[in-house]
């Protein structure tokens, strides 16, 4: 079962006995009688039923049983020249490819077919017994699309057109054919275009068929069958269907649905021919039945066009259905075998293929065999006399010379051809619709003015002189020709060194291109010549034809125009003379009379053959004389060969006496060598060891620099923190001075404080000077002088007062302001902050952005926390000010105002009173005091500010040094590590060079072992003896526990979707291979990067912007990608947090593909260009 019915725990309700299959359907109770029973249990006969389900079980059937009773009856009938077929037909996951193709170490029906056709040829090769030309193609129907599988990266042939012959039925269009000469051609051509092939992931199979495939073998062979040549040519279909399936099991969407869609269409199809050509059938069967005429849908789908032959003509076709034994798929076995049972019913009718005129002999003598045997078992005196008997003989006679005629003109026209081709080094070629005929030496083509010739003369000159002349020649001329005007000996044709020169010979007519020649003259290609005055021919020379073709090609039309202007003065003059020729029709004439002469003889020839025929009765008696001489010659040779045989048993026995003899010798070298094996392994042993604990020794080094790098590097970003934390404070300090500062006094507030004070101060000194006048009393006016002291100090307060009031009402401008400041940035920061929690909610759904995101969300972040700080600031600004400042103010505009009101109601009583100058310069005094304490306070701030300032400057330049020194440590830190990663790089390097010396030293004396292991088994075949094989040491060595390699890179894809695809080969405790793309190994990098920061130290193949299709680049590309992965299990298998190293988890490929999706079939097999 496979692993998905299995996962389902799915149960068995296939049973097999014999050439019965049975399907239970476990829906229905059991144990219930009549026909409910029958229902539950369905029973089907066919040839064979084979059970392939559990390896373990006594009923398994192997791949070997199933080619010994199906594929060897498709080679029977190949070699016997019949048209043979094979498709497998079933759902998907139920085995078609496995049965047709197999799997690694167990070959399917395809590869054992050619291999047993191989081995059959090689084995009638080496007896003579016929010759043989093989060819395969290969080609998949995808979408209802045929595509050539065998196809070259330079040629386009994905959409072939399906076109039908009137004789040899439906074909491909420009299908390739391939010439193949062993079993390894057939191999490896079927490797690639399985690699070509279609295939997908989908919910019931990993590797499912998503085409038809057809590997058809064009089998040839030509012998001599009775005494005759006798040519067949079978045709071999390998089918590999798609299967069945159900969009709904199979979970297909998009692509993958109309895949599967098309699959079904053509597999219906598929159903219908079947039905209709059953029906046909039964229709045969029963002659009683009104015959109906049956339509059979071929050209419904491109499977079936391409198949008719097979499954309804010219073709020994063999079906087999593939079931899937799991209780989950019962309706689609069901279907299946009904499926089966139908297309049992058909009868195909299939004929040899061979020539029409062989067969017609084979019949002719299949007859007269039956003839003879009729009158070998009657009466035969009786006979005689019946005119039944005569005219039976007559037959037997009329049929027997027919027979000879078609046999003895077909042989000689066979033998005669061969003849030709090979004495005369003639070749014979097709091109296009016609054939033409090529010859390596100078030559002349007749130019017959015959209108009722038909053939071709061809005459040769070969090295040296050729002569020219009649039949009457009193020397045996080379060409011997015939007409008016034509000498005994007329001309003489030189070639010396490729140069042929026409010589006349006395006073011979002879003309070259229409112009009489008396004296030797060099020909050149295409000269016409005329010999005589009707003997014309056209001189080809093939090696100056080609110099000239050569010429043409280079473009030297300078020497080239030349031999093309006496080309068409040639063709002129061949004009001129064949126009004006006066002897020609009395040439006709002679003809027509030589004509009537022919005739004559053969009538002469006829009579002759009717007195052979009379004298063949003294022949056959002769012929049985003869045949008691060869019976004694042949019981002499008996004798003879007896005796041979005698001797050659002596020889044999000697020669094996020698073999064994040279068996003790090595026997004993053997031994000496195991003995020298024993101490080489012991060495070997010891080296290893020495290995290994080098290799723990720089593991431990390595383990103890990363501590001491990782707690150096732990010390200086612990510093790094405590530098960011006290610039923080001192930032955070700043800060808040800077706004205690903003609390105080602005500009224009001390100098309002500083002009109130000078002018208290004056006002406190002209109160004084009026006290010390009023406490004298020689002091006139003092009065007065108090009067206008008390006046001042009422208009310092009311100009104080004004001053409060345009000051209050600045404030209150400077509160709305702030508050529609922090309005603004209130609506601003939500803003931010809604963002923010925007970004970061698609950061979340999107992961595949990875850093550039998450940078984006920081910047968002440090705009959120900026505008934060500036919404504090000003809500401060805006407490302070509605708090703090407009307060203080009221109270003292209050204040003022009060004095103001104090001061006037004091001004309309006794101003001058000692009492109430008294208070006054009480209050200017106060007055006083509190401006200088505002004063000093200001002053004392704006110094604590300076102080702070001046230390935070000192603090971040101390910061920025420092920053960059741990920049440097950290440079330091990183090229020490690199250099030490290196020196370890190094040191395994050297290592692993060590090694792969030792395993070479310890796999050459087992491979020396292995060579004369091969060379005693081949003697002991030689001698009939079974020797004992002794065990060779054999060590594996060190090896990694995941050896990844990238063998090859293919071609995939066309026009904008054309790319190379590496094949990742992993071997485990099992092996498997996927195809990637660059831009995979690029996605798992960045993913694995992410999981595992030991990854980010790990060097990837560059991506190049030009030549990525070229192919030294994908060279090496691939070499670099093989290193990386190479590198990726090293460190994963290093690391403490890798999946592959934990505790008590088994190295597997289920590990591995759980580690990363890249390394599982069937991920990415999203196209039908590859597999991604």
């Amino acid at each position: 079962m496979f692993h998905r019915e299995k996962d389902l725990t799915a149960k068995c309700i296939i049973k097999m006995e014999g050439n019965k299959t049975s399907i239970t359907n476990l829906k229905l109770p059991d144990g219930v009688a009549g026909d409910s029973v029958r229902e539950r249990t369905k029973t089907f006969t066919y040839d064979f039923s084979y059970n392939s389900t559990d390896c373990k079980s006594s009923t398994f059937v192997s791949q070997e049983k199933v080619f010994k009773d199906l594929g060897s009856d498709v080679l029977k009938a190949a070699f016997e020249g019949y048209n043979a077929c094979v498709f497998a037909y079933g759902q998907t996951g139920s085995g078609k490819s496995y049965t047709m193709m197999g799997a690694p170490g167990d070959a399917g029906l395809i590869p054992r077919i050619c291999e047993g056709l191989f081995s059959r040829i090689s084995e009638a090769t080496r007896w003579d017994e016929a010759s043989f030309r093989t060819e395969v193609s290969y080609l998949e129907i995808y979408n209802e699309r045929v595509r050539d599988l065998l196809r070259r990266k330079s040629t386009q042939t994905y959409n072939l057109r399906v076109r039908e012959h009137p004789k040899d039925g439906p074909y491909v269009e420009d299908l390739s054919k391939h010439l193949v000469q062993n079993y390894s051609d057939v191999e490896e051509l079927m490797e690639a275009g399985n690699i070509n092939r279609t295939t997908a992931s989908t919910g019931m199979n990993d590797v499912s068929s998503r085409s038809h495939a057809i590997f058809t073998i064009n089998f040839t062979q030509a012998k001599f069958d009775a005494e005759m040549p006798s040519e067949t040519v079978s045709k071999i279909h390998l089918v590999d269907l798609a299967g069945s399936e159900r969009a709904d099991a199979t979970g297909a969407t998009g692509v993958r649905l109309k895949e599967g869609g098309n699959i079904n269409k053509s597999l219906v199809t598929l159903g219908n021919v079947i039905s209709s050509l059953a029906d046909m059938t039964q229709d045969g069967v029963n002659t009683n039945l009104k015959k109906k005429s049956v339509f059979v849908p071929y050209r419904d789908s491109v499977l079936t066009w391409l198949l008719k032959d097979s499954l309804g003509g010219n073709s020994k076709t063999i079906m087999i259905a593939t079931i899937s034994p799991a209780d989950v798929n019962y309706g689609e076995t069901l279907s299946t075998l009904r499926y089966a049972n139908r297309a049992k019913n058909i009868i195909n009718k299939p004929t040899i293929n061979e020539d029409a005129n062989v067969r017609l002999i084979r019949e002719l003598r299949a007859e007269i065999a039956r003839l003879k045997a009729l009158l070998v078992q009657g009466n035969q005196i009786a006979l005689l006399d019946s005119p039944t008997a005569l005219s039976m003989e007559e037959k037997l006679h009329q049929n027997e010379a027919r027979v000879l005629e078609l046999t003895k003109e077909w042989t000689n026209k066979w033998n005669e051809t061969q003849n030709i081709l090979k004495e005369e080094t003639l070749a014979l070629r097709k091109e296009g619709i016609g054939v033409v005929l090529d010859s390596e030496l100078p030559h002349l083509i007749g130019i017959d003015d015959d209108l009722l010739s038909t053939g071709i003369i061809l005459y040769h000159l070969k090295e040296g002189q050729t002569y020219v002349g009649r039949e009457d020649a009193s020397t045996v001329q080379d060409i011997i020709l015939h007409g008016l005007d034509l000498e005994s000996e007329h001309c003489m044709f030189e070639n010396q060194n490729g140069t042929v020169t026409l010589v006349p010979l006395g006073r011979a007519q002879c003309s070259v291109n229409g112009v009489q020649v008396t004296e030797p003259s060099q020909l050149n290609q295409g000269a016409v010549i005329l010999l005589g005055r009707t003997n014309m021919f056209r001189f080809n020379h093939p090696k100056e034809a080609a110099r000239l073709r050569e010429k043409r090609k280079s473009g030297l039309l300078s020497s080239f125009s030349l031999s093309m202007t006496d080309l068409s003065k040639s063709c002129e003059n061949l004009s001129t003379v064949m126009l004006y020729n006066p002897g020609l029709e009395f040439e006709r004439q002679q003809r027509e009379e030589l004509e009537k002469l022919e005739m004559k003889r053969r009538l002469i020839k006829e009579m002759e053959a009717k007195q052979q025929s009379e004298k063949a009765e003294l022949e056959r008696l002769q012929q049985e004389v003869e045949s008691q001489r060869k019976e004694s010659e042949e019981v002499q040779q008996r004798i003879l060969r007896q005796e041979e045989s005698l001797r050659r048993r002596s020889q044999d026995i000697e020669s094996r006496l020698r073999d064994f003899l040279a068996e003790k010798e090595r026997f004993d070298e053997e031994r000496r060598s195991e003995i020298q094996g024993v101490e080489l392994q012991r060495q070997q042993e010891q080296e290893q060891t020495e290995i290994y604990r080098e290799l723990e020794r720089l593991k431990r080094e390595r383990e103890e620099q990363q501590v001491r790098l990782e707690t150096e590097r732990r010390r200086l970003e612990e510093q790094e923190r405590e530098q960011l934390s006290l610039v923080g404070r001192l930032e955070e300090q700043l800060r808040e001075k800077h706004e205690a500062a903003s609390t105080l006094l602005a500009g224009e507030d001390v100098h309002r404080l500083e002009e109130e004070r000078r002018a208290l101060a004056e006002i406190r000194e002209a109160l004084l000077r009026a006290k010390e006048a009023g406490e004298r009393p020689d002091v006139e006016h003092a009065s007065e002088e108090a009067r206008s002291a008390q006046a001042r100090y009422t208009d310092f307060k009311a100009t104080q007062v004004k001053e409060l009031d345009q000051l209050e009402e600045g404030l209150r401008q400077q509160r709305e302001r702030l508050e529609k400041e922090v309005a603004a940035e209130r609506s601003t920061l939500l803003l931010l902050a809604h963002n923010l929690k925007e970004r970061q909610q698609q950061l979340k759904e999107t992961q595949e952005k990875g850093a550039q995101g998450a940078t984006a969300v920081c910047q968002e972040e440090q705009l959120v926390k900026q505008a934060e700080h500036r919404l504090q600031f000003k809500e401060r600004q805006l407490a302070n000010l509605s708090d703090g400042l407009l307060p203080a103010l009221a109270e003292e505009k209050q204040r003022a105002a009060e004095m103001l009101e104090r001061s006037g109601g004091g001004s309309n009583g006794n101003c001058d009173s000692p009492l109430g100058l008294d208070n006054t310069l009480y209050q200017v005094e106060k007055e006083l005091e509190d401006k200088e304490e505002k004063l000093h306070l200001h002053w004392h701030n704006a110094q604590q500010l300076q102080q702070l300032q001046e230390t935070y400057e000192f603090t971040a330049n101390v910061a920025r040094q420092e920053e960059k020194v741990r920049r440097k440590e950290k440079e330091i830190l990183e090229s020490k590590e690199k250099q030490q990663r290196e020196a370890l790089e190094q040191a395994v390097s050297r290592l692993e060079r060590r090694h792969s010396a030792l395993r070479r030293s310890i796999y050459l004396e087992p491979d020396a072992e292995e060579q004369r292991r091969k060379s005693s088994a081949q003697r002991n075949q030689r001698t009939g003896l079974l020797t004992s094989r002794p065990l060779g040491t054999s060590s594996d060595g060190l090896q990694e526990p995941v050896k990844v390699t990238i063998p090859r890179y293919v071609l995939r894809g066309q026009g904008k979707d054309e790319h190379f695809e590496f094949e990742v080969k992993v071997s485990l405790d099992e092996t498997w291979s996927v195809f990637r793309r660059y831009s995979r190994f690029r996605e798992m990098h960045k993913s694995l990067k992410l999981k595992y920061p030991e990854l980010a130290a790990l060097e990837f193949p560059p991506k190049k912007l030009f030549g990525n299709r070229d192919e030294r680049m994908v060279a090496e590309r691939r070499n670099h990608l093989e290193r990386y992965l190479r590198n990726l299990f090293r460190v994963m298998l290093s690391s403490s947090s890798s999946p592959l190293t934990a505790d008590g988890l088994h190295l597997s490929k289920h590990t591995i593909c759980e580690f990363s999706s890249f390394f599982k079939k069937g991920v990415f097999e999203h196209s039908s260009h590859g597999t991604g």
